[in-house]
């Protein structure tokens, strides 16, 4: 429970980003390859239009920060009443603590037909924070939970749409959203000062990750292909193009970023972190359309699900929400890869 109180208080500075500041992305560590969802387009490309308009604004009678909205019903107890044992939408209650120098009471609940786990953080906090990851730990360097993470967020089922994320980034009063991925999880981040949007977004990220829509022209666009060097000439050279591909060509460009990469390949054999979770370029080409569907089958599902919201909105609604999108699946043994160390060397 303190490890993940420590995580909810790193995703909670992270959330309180300015809105009217100039996001700034970049990687936590060098474990960690950030994706700004900024930079998946270019400067000035065409957006298309979306099949379904999102609305962030309250009904008549609800304040501008939308708290009416989130109140829950007399039947449904607030988050500062629950306590160990309780259900509540499908979740069970199996830990409340109190942190009494934050002013903010922890609440560990797990989901009982999948078995995924939520840490909501109950504070009066205006800015309310929602995120959902996966243990995402690889045993090659194609750079698939990168790949992927680019690739979930180019259409889902209920939002078929090129990049859904910026069709919110002028629709939504987010204070912060983003998606990463690191050595061993994926995870995808957002933040909001308004109940509506608060929703809208939460729709769209849930969708993004269970239902996304994995077409091969994307994972073409956004992990690699081979293209002409002058697509007019077809007599010029093959090249290897990619997103995620160019991305990590210039990770590996950077001495610094180099040595690090390949000091803990040698530090942690055997283990996850031996191989380059975002992608080392001279074994992306490897991964097929057909390997990414694969692992987002197995990787990206409630049972390897870990939730996180944080702030002042109520928890019930948000439990309801995520409860019905879920409730579909069935419990599964999520599938692992060695994390542990083991010795190596002669001690001295």
């Amino acid at each position: 429970m303190q490890g993940a109180i420590k995580g909810a208080r790193i995703l909670a500075a992270a959330a309180a980003t300015s809105r009217t500041a100039r996001p700034v992305f970049g990687r936590a560590s060098r474990a960690a390859y950030t994706t700004s969802l900024i930079s998946h387009t270019s400067a000035g490309k065409q957006l298309l239009k979306p099949r379904r308009q999102l609305s962030t604004t309250a009904p008549a009678g609800q304040h501008a920060h939308g708290v009416a909205a989130t109140t829950a019903t007399s039947s449904e107890p607030s988050a500062s009443s629950l306590v160990t044992g309780q259900e509540v939408h499908g979740f069970v209650v199996e830990d409340v603590q109190i942190v009494s120098e934050l002013k903010l009471k922890a609440i560990r609940l797990r989901h009982q037909k999948t078995g995924a786990e939520w840490l909501h953080i109950d504070r009066d906090d205006s800015n309310n924070v929602f995120s959902v990851g996966f243990n995402t730990s690889v045993s090659d360097s194609t750079g698939v939970p990168h790949i992927l993470e680019h690739t979930t967020l180019c259409g889902s089922s209920k939002y078929p749409v090129r990049d859904p994320f910026f069709k919110m980034l002028n629709r939504s009063m987010s204070t912060f959203m983003n998606a990463w991925t690191a050595h061993d999880y994926t995870q995808y981040p957002f933040s909001t000062q308004n109940a509506k949007d608060y929703e809208n977004l939460q729709n769209v990220y849930l969708d993004a990750v269970f239902q996304p829509s994995l077409r091969e022209v994307d994972f073409r666009q956004e992990g690699w292909r081979l293209e002409r060097s002058d697509p007019t000439d077809t007599a010029s050279s093959w090249q290897f193009k990619g997103v995620v591909y160019n991305e990590m060509k210039g990770a590996f460009s950077d001495a610094g970023s180099l040595f690090a990469t390949r000091a803990e390949q040698q530090m942690f054999p055997g283990t996850t972190y031996q191989y380059v979770s975002g992608g080392d370029p001279a074994f992306i080409p490897d991964l097929t359309h057909a390997q990414l569907v694969e692992f987002h089958r197995t990787r990206y599902h409630p049972s390897n699900a870990r939730i996180y919201s944080y702030g002042n909105f109520q928890l019930a609604p948000q439990l309801e929400r995520v409860g019905e999108v879920i409730s579909t699946y069935e419990r599964i043994t999520p599938a692992t890869v060695p994390m542990d160390v083991k010795p190596f060397g002669e001690k001295l």
